[in-house]
């Protein structure tokens, strides 16, 4: 038998964080290339470093 996993669905404030992180990062890597680090997302997006790289 074959198992075949469903896709994980995030929970809202998981999807608000997912979707403000890629929309900060976009930006700054646009704007400043790809030197942003990423702790500087995190503070841009006003989340803690861990949950970024979540």
């Amino acid at each position: 038998m074959k198992v075949v996993a469903k896709p994980r669905t995030l929970r809202a404030d998981a999807e608000r964080n997912r979707r403000r992180v890629l929309e900060v990062a976009e930006h700054a890597f646009a704007t400043e290339g790809l030197a942003v680090p990423i702790d500087e997302v995190a503070r841009r997006s006003g989340l803690g470093i861990g949950t970024v790289y979540r």
